[in-house]
């Protein structure tokens, strides 16, 4: 049994006419009466008296008729129910983010998406950039979050927040930096090869001809600022990472307005992405932002 069968015997008996039927329904005559004939053949009974004049039911066709009604509202609303669970916001979302965003940003991301859609799960992957991005192309995560530049065939990129990066260093900071060019022949606090953060201090320092009398390389932000605070070196860090430093006065930027390097936080995503409603509907919520 079809429900566009069911449909049509329902109409009928409504109805009580096959010309009305078929307009009612946008079919022909002749398959409003195969729809017919079909029910009653594979209940092997009559439903329908025609005559010339009108139609009516049999006993049977009574009988039908009233669980036919329950049949159709069944289907209704497990239709409705479906499709309400279809757009439902639940489930698991997979980020993988950069140090940078996932330690600093992303958290209030998920607080708030978590307010809003109650039912979603996530789990967070944090990394360099490079690691996320390899974990994206690995389909490990729905969406990736980093900073830099991606230069991938395979992925899609699409910036969401602009970010400056500023010179930092100790407010006890040995060495008197108070012109451009006394910032060569310090030691420098850096991230690791892979990094976003990396990628733009090396930038930086090219373009920039900025002399580096030595370095040290630490994988984690929260370290480069701990390193700086102790008057170990200068080092270049997003100011998003060191709000509370510049509050409590145990950082300072050099040259603020006018030495910094700007970048974007960035969506990455293969290139086929997944169609699922909750990930399309997290990065058009994160777009809004840029």
């Amino acid at each position: 049994m079809h429900m566009d069968e069911l449909e049509t015997f329902l109409t009928l008996v409504q109805e009580k006419n096959f010309t009305k039927t078929a307009e009612k329904r946008a079919l022909s005559q002749p398959t409003v009466s195969v729809h017919i004939k079909n029910l009653e053949r594979e209940f092997a009974t009559i439903f329908i008296k025609r005559t010339t004049k009108h139609v009516s039911l049999t006993m049977e066709g009574e009988l039908f008729y009233e669980k036919a009604l329950q049949i159709r509202e069944i289907y209704q609303e497990l239709q409705h129910t479906l499709y309400n669970k279809k757009q439902e916001v639940s489930g698991l979302i997979r980020f993988g983010a950069s140090f940078t965003i996932g330690e600093y940003l992303l958290p209030k991301m998920i607080a708030d998406w978590h307010n809003r859609y109650p039912l979603l799960d996530f789990h967070i992957m944090i990394g360099n950039t490079e690691s996320i991005m390899a974990s994206v192309r690995k389909l490990e995560v729905d969406i990736g979050l980093v900073e830099g530049t991606i230069h991938a065939r395979d992925i899609r990129q699409t910036s969401f927040q602009k970010d400056r990066l500023v010179i930092v260093c100790s407010v006890n900071y040995r060495k008197k930096v108070t012109k451009i060019d006394e910032l060569h022949d310090h030691v420098w606090i850096m991230r690791e090869e892979g990094s976003g953060t990396r990628q733009s201090f090396d930038t930086f320092i090219k373009t920039r001809g900025i002399r580096v009398k030595d370095s040290f390389v630490f994988s984690s932000t929260q370290a480069i600022k701990s390193s700086v605070m102790n008057g170990m070196g200068l080092a270049l860090l997003s100011e998003t990472t060191i709000q509370e430093e510049l509050k409590y006065g145990t950082l300072k930027i050099l040259f603020s307005d006018v030495l910094y390097e700007m970048r974007s936080f960035s969506s990455i995503v293969t290139k086929v992405p997944s169609n699922g409603h909750n990930i399309q509907l997290l990065l058009q919520d994160l777009h809004k932002r840029s």
